[in-house]
């Protein structure tokens, strides 16, 4: 018969992990020699809540940059049309998506071996 006991920290509901306390405030202890909770920042609730805010565009920027060039990267090497379409329409939703949240679209790099001048063509 196993007693899940509850953190000894007022108000955390968590499972007990070590020494009475939760992973969250048992690590809290191990790590700072003390509790902390949002009561000891002097930082106010709304700025916890931009800069937060802030890390989750700038993360979901990387991740739309990283997901362009992937879609551009295969529209390049795929072959045949169906495979060209569905990477041509993931780029699209994706700029999309960009300018949306109000991020610069990057400009394509130039295509290697598709020349502009036209002496090389003839």
């Amino acid at each position: 018969m196993s007693h899940e006991s509850k953190c000894t920290v007022p108000g955390c509901g968590n499972r007990v992990h070590a020494k009475g306390y939760c992973r969250k405030h048992y690590g809290q202890i191990w790590r700072k020699g003390k509790i902390y909770s949002q009561k000891d920042d002097d930082v106010p609730a709304e700025k916890i809540d931009q800069k937060a805010s802030s890390r989750d565009d700038t993360d979901r920027m990387r991740a739309l940059e990283r997901e362009l060039r992937r879609a551009e990267m295969m529209y390049k090497n795929v072959i045949g049309f169906e495979g060209r379409l569905k990477w041509r329409r993931e780029i699209v939703e994706v700029k999309k998506e960009m300018t949306r949240i109000g991020m610069p679209i990057p400009m394509p790099e130039p295509m290697q071996g598709m020349g502009l001048s036209l002496a090389s063509n003839f």
